[in-house]
């Protein structure tokens, strides 16, 4: 599967989920769990975390800007 992806510094309609893991990461020294939408549980992208830093990657197609110019899920 491919995905393109924009990175966040923070979505806050997006939820980790899951626990995380190292195994496969796309950004090294970062780990990574599924990120899911907290209204109706879609799936997004993934939360990843190091240790002193954290961003969000969002599937782009899954994305869309509200009217106040908050990214929601489309």
């Amino acid at each position: 599967m491919i995905f393109r992806v924009g990175c966040f510094g923070a979505a806050p309609g997006a939820l980790p989920v899951g626990e995380e893991s190292d195994h496969f990461t796309w950004f090294v020294g970062f780990a990574w769990r599924a990120a899911v939408c907290r209204a109706c549980g879609e799936h997004l992208g993934w939360s990843y975390r190091a240790r002193d830093s954290a961003f969000v990657a969002l599937i782009e197609d899954r994305i869309v800007e509200a009217p106040d110019g908050r990214a929601r899920p489309n």
